[in-house]
């Protein structure tokens, strides 16, 4: 069975930002927040605790862009604090279910499709001050 990674990112607006990825790792990940924060001059990251998440790699890039970027790491087992988890699942219940793609480039295509249609209405404060 393939598969595919993808991260994402979420506006305060309800905008939905992915990339795949070849594999989870630092260095992806690192590409992701890089590009968010080309686009967005002032961002905040939550993460969750996994190793391409908490690394020096991408802390160093926080640290040497502190003046504009600002992260924070969740609990650990707490994805129903991370909003894009909750795009996940909505992704999930809406799309994927019960669906099967012949193809790794007719689910990509598929989910591209959806990502850049669905509005995701989180109130984003629920998850910063639960």
């Amino acid at each position: 069975m393939q598969a595919i990674n993808v991260g994402g990112a979420l506006t305060w607006h309800g905008k939905l930002h992915y990339q795949e990825m070849s594999h989870q790792i630092k260095e992806e990940v690192l590409k992701f927040v890089k590009r968010m924060h080309k686009r967005y001059k002032k961002v905040l990251f939550t993460f969750d605790r996994a190793t391409w998440h908490k690394n020096n790699l991408v802390s160093g890039y926080f640290k040497e862009n502190n003046d504009t970027v600002d992260y924070m790491f969740l609990p650990t087992g707490a994805a129903d604090l991370d909003p894009v988890e909750e795009c996940w699942r909505q992704t999930r219940e809406k799309k994927t279910a019960n669906t099967t793609h012949d193809t790794i480039k007719e689910l990509q295509t598929s989910l591209k499709s959806f990502w850049n249609k669905q509005p995701f209405t989180l109130d984003l404060s629920n998850y910063l001050c639960p």
